[in-house]
């Protein structure tokens, strides 16, 4: 219970008088389909919909998701 209340303060931690930035945290599943992968990168906020998160690229061949030679996967 405790750790959950901490979670929950945390998520709606009000930061809007110190910065307008956020976290944007980009998650997908890896190659294997058994692994969770992610990449983070901080943005001016707050973003209503994630459809106005801006296009992200990671290179694929890393997970097995993408051939060598042409490996750039958006997110």
């Amino acid at each position: 219970k405790e750790e959950m209340a901490l979670l929950n303060d945390l998520i709606n931690l009000n930061l809007t008088d110190v910065t307008e930035k956020i976290i944007a945290e980009y998650i997908w599943i890896g190659g294997s389909g058994l692994d969770i992968r992610s990449k983070a990168r901080t943005l001016f906020g707050p973003v209503s919909d994630p459809k106005k998160l801006p296009k992200w690229n990671y290179d694929g061949s890393s997970t097995g998701q993408a051939p060598g030679e042409d490996s750039e996967v958006i997110l």
